[in-house]
């Protein structure tokens, strides 16, 4: 039993112990001492002098009862001024202490912590009877104190489980919504909306160093990061602070809390902003920069590149178990924003990759040529969509779409070396788009190319259109006057499926200011929608902008039929004969 406040120290129920010794024992004093490291306090006090009375403590030069504790067994005494231990102790002259019998009180560890005292101020010589009773009481004393401070360890390992249980729910809704997040500004917006909700923070704000995109799968730094740029760079969140744009793009020295979290690799914690303002001036004091800030090193396995850093409005002191919660909301943290970061850097590549593979369109008199690709949003921008155009050896065009199953890099890989292999057909081949297929789909198995893919292949020659289809969605052929037609041809399986099959072929003539559009499977699919209304939705949005150039036309259609977030990549081709 340790007393923390002098005001807490007189309790009535251990008051009723010392009245009970002192009525018992006929004492003129009694008291229930707890002895402390430089002092001795009465929780229960009975006859003292006013002054002692109402203080209900006393320095241990006053103390008889530091012996019970010391020797662990009750000490009685007829007369104290003539025992040679305690004869000099001050007590004898300030509180009359003559007479003293003190039996040990013990807490829940069987540890002695204090004495209940029986004390006269004559010499007296105790009987039997009355140690027995001070024993008896100095039993049942020790038992309420030892009851209690079983309730208070109770109650404070269930006090410790709730908060378990709530850093695990806390951990877990940040985990989850952790695990939607691609980009690092999705990562600081879960990071606010956690922290707010569960942590009462005024925000939650994360800054990267300025060499954090060159982040490797370990959390390494990589060699073409610019080391001598030593800035801390705040992340955008969806969560609107003006306050925040000051602080977008800071050095990272000591001028502010994030280069010395930064550099020194550990965290700081601010109860209040006079501490801080005092090391930091220029952060500011205004509400809006938060009172109590923790300011936490963003990191992964000892590899640190960023600051996290979480603000609220009022004054609070950090426990030892908000410093474990607010440091596992950091490894979590820190975790996702690698990911977002190492994703980003597979995103930039997968653009360049894509930007490479796809066909910068040949001038060719007579006809207006437009293309575009988009990538779905969900995933790395890249995917096996392609769309391409070569003029032939014999001044014919020849017009391809297709899609690589697939939707990651190797279905990009695989339609890159599709794409390669069916421009050197085209070149060699007798210009026939059914052969050119054909010997496309001999040669893979040679080639090494495991793929399968949809495409159709068509040659057009004048207003003289041939084509083949293998799998995949038919062009569509919009006259001047906005009539479509689907051209169609027998059914063909998948390139790559069936290698010794013949290719059936088909054959159109187009008008002068006529269009033959091409497109891949992702504009007119849409999830719980049958395909026909997609391509009944496309042709009605081609008949209407036909008076378009190529260019025009292909943007309309995808203004009209893209709606929201991509599901998967898009490629299209017009080809207008003027």
């Amino acid at each position: 039993m340790d007393v923390q406040d002098d005001e807490l120290i007189a309790d009535a129920s251990f008051d009723r112990y010392a009245r009970l010794v002192r009525h018992s024992l006929g004492v003129p004093v009694a008291l229930v001492s707890i002895v402390e490291d430089d002092r001795q306090v009465f929780p229960g006090a009975e006859g003292l002098p006013p002054s002692y009375q109402r203080a209900r403590q006393t320095p241990l030069s006053h103390s008889f009862c530091q012996y019970v504790v010391a020797d662990e067994e009750p000490l009685v005494l007829t007369d104290a001024r003539l025992d040679p231990r305690l004869r000099d102790n001050c007590a004898i002259d300030d509180l009359d202490v003559i007479a003293y019998a003190g039996w040990p009180i013990r807490d829940q560890h069987q540890r002695v912590i204090g004495s209940l005292a029986a004390i006269d101020s004559q010499p007296r010589a105790w009987t039997a009877h009355e140690l027995a009773m001070l024993e008896d009481l100095a039993a049942s004393c020790s038992a309420e104190i030892s009851q209690r401070e079983l309730r208070r360890t109770a109650d404070e390992g269930i006090d410790y489980a709730t908060h378990l249980v709530w850093r695990a729910n806390v951990l877990l809704e940040l985990s989850q919504a952790l695990t939607a997040t691609r980009t690092v500004t999705d990562v600081a917006t879960a990071l606010e909306d956690v922290a707010r909700e569960h942590l009462g923070c005024h925000h939650a704000v994360l800054w990267l160093h300025s060499v954090a995109g060159t982040l490797d799968a370990f959390g390494h730094i990589g060699e073409a990061a610019d080391r001598g740029r030593d800035r801390m760079l705040l992340v955008a969140s969806r969560h609107e602070w003006a306050r925040a744009r000051q602080f977008s793009d800071v050095p990272a020295d000591s001028s502010t809390p994030l280069g010395d979290v930064f550099h020194g690799r550990r965290a700081m914690f601010f109860e209040g902003p006079d501490a801080q303002n005092a090391a930091y001036p220029a952060v500011g004091t205004s509400r809006e920069t938060g009172v109590a800030r923790a300011f936490e090193p963003l990191g992964v396995e000892g590899q640190v590149f960023g600051v996290l850093a979480l603000l609220w409005p009022e004054e609070r002191t950090f426990t030892d178990d908000d410093r474990i919660t607010i440091s596992a909301l950091t490894s979590y943290t820190a975790s996702a924003v690698q990911r977002a970061l190492l994703l980003q850097d597979r995103i930039e590549t997968a653009r360049i990759l894509q930007s490479a593979l796809l066909t910068t369109l040949p001038d060719v008199a007579g006809l207006d040529l437009a293309a575009r690709y988009r990538p779905a949003a969900a995933r790395e921008q890249v995917g096996g969509d392609w769309y391409d155009a070569v003029v032939m050896p014999d001044g014919a065009t020849a017009l391809v779409i297709g899609d690589v199953v697939g939707h990651d890099m190797k279905a990009a890989a695989d339609m890159g070396q599709l794409r390669t292999a069916l421009r050197a057909h085209l070149h060699s081949g007798d210009g026939s788009p059914s052969a050119t297929v054909e010997q496309l789909d001999r040669s893979l198995e040679p080639l090494g190319i495991d793929a399968l893919a949809t495409l159709v292949v068509a040659r057009i020659e004048g207003g003289h259109v041939r084509w083949t289809n293998a799998g995949h969605p038919p062009p569509l052929l919009i006259d001047p006057a906005g009539g479509v037609r689907w051209l169609e041809t027998d059914i063909s399986p998948l390139v790559g499926l069936a290698p010794d099959l013949p290719r059936p072929e088909g054959e159109a003539e187009m008008a002068s200011g006529s269009t033959l559009l091409f497109f891949t499977d992702g504009l007119v699919e849409r999830r719980g929608e049958d395909i026909d209304d997609g391509l009944d939705r496309l042709a009605r949005s081609a008949s209407a902008r036909r008076s378009l150039s190529a260019a025009g036309l292909v943007d309309g259609i995808l203004d009209d039929m893209l709606v929201g977030q991509l599901k998967d990549d898009v490629a299209l081709l017009a080809v207008r004969l003027v």
